[in-house]
């Protein structure tokens, strides 16, 4: 019901949405609006020409099949007594501060739910909230090349210390700083972009040291036309163990490997729908699934 439920808002929210862009972009005359080719999975290396806004929605929902065996350290199928669920919410705001420097706001509503034989925990209300600048400090604009930071910095915003015996946490409890590398080329109707990103992460709430996490990758893009592009993404995460009054925490160390292929089609000149399929190759994590979905929309103006 309630992944349904949030299928329901992003289709409305679709229609409402798509005829407000086409009022407000015969109002542009005094912007020059370009055709953006953003990336639908990752973090974009382009920046915003100075005084332009991205709005960007998305829900996502993975299909939690898999949980890890903390004594094997192996992940087993779900057990069939055992459910979890998640959906996440995240509306995502882009402001072009200069040409070369753009400020990142995303904005998560979480809902979990777990149910074992013994007790139920759910758990809804903000997630850790993200800010962040993007600065481009190269661009060959003759070859079609740049590359650009991202300072990245999440709040503990979500709940997640004394929690009732039957909620669950809505974030980390931690705040984290971490710096992302991003290389950008488009070779015609092709785009290809890279990441390598790194977050220092501190002690929560709770009094554990939460380990660091690295993540890269590598996306494909390809313009079909001048409304549909698809896309593929390779991504790699890692977390190192926690550590708790000196010792490392066992099993509290985790992976992921995904493919994300995706598709976008535009709705309007700067409007566009977004969709993803995040498929799991590997992982160790405390709960993972083997596919998920990501649906999103896009709005520059």
């Amino acid at each position: 019901m309630k992944t349904k439920k949030y299928l329901s808002l992003f289709l409305t929210a679709a229609f409402l949405f798509q005829g407000s862009v086409v009022l407000a972009q015969d109002n542009t005359n005094a912007k020059k609006m370009p055709t953006p080719r953003p990336p639908i999975f990752g973090i974009p290396a382009k920046t915003l020409p100075k005084g332009f806004w991205i709005i960007r929605g998305y829900w996502i929902h993975p299909f939690f099949d898999q949980k890890l065996d903390t004594g094997s350290g192996e992940m087993i199928p779900m057990p069939d007594n055992m459910n979890f669920s998640s959906n996440t919410v995240i509306a995502k705001v882009r402001y072009g501060i200069i040409p070369k420097l753009t400020a990142i706001l995303n904005i998560p509503f979480v809902s979990k739910e777990m149910t074992t034989p013994d007790v139920t925990k759910t758990g809804a209300g903000l997630g850790d909230v993200v800010g962040a600048l993007l600065w481009k400090f190269h661009h060959n604009q003759e070859q079609k090349f740049l590359t650009s930071l991202l300072l990245y910095t999440k709040s503990p915003v979500g709940k997640s210390h004394n929690l009732a015996t039957d909620e669950l946490p809505l974030g980390t409890g931690s705040f984290d700083a971490g710096l992302a590398v991003l290389p950008e080329k488009e070779f015609g109707k092709w785009d290809m972009r890279w990441s390598a990103f790194y977050i220092m992460r501190s002690k929560n709430k709770e009094g554990i040291n939460l380990g660091d996490i690295m993540q890269f990758s590598w996306t494909t893009a390809y313009n079909a036309s001048k409304r549909f592009i698809g896309e593929a993404s390779l991504v790699y995460k890692k977390g190192w163990e926690n550590i708790k009054e000196g010792s490392a925490i066992p099993e509290s160390d985790f992976h992921q490997f995904q493919v994300i292929p995706g598709a976008q089609y535009r709705l309007a000149q700067t409007f566009l729908v977004q969709l993803a399929v995040p498929v799991t190759l590997t992982s160790k994590m405390t709960f993972d699934s083997t596919i998920g979905t990501w649906v999103g929309l896009y709005y520059l103006f």
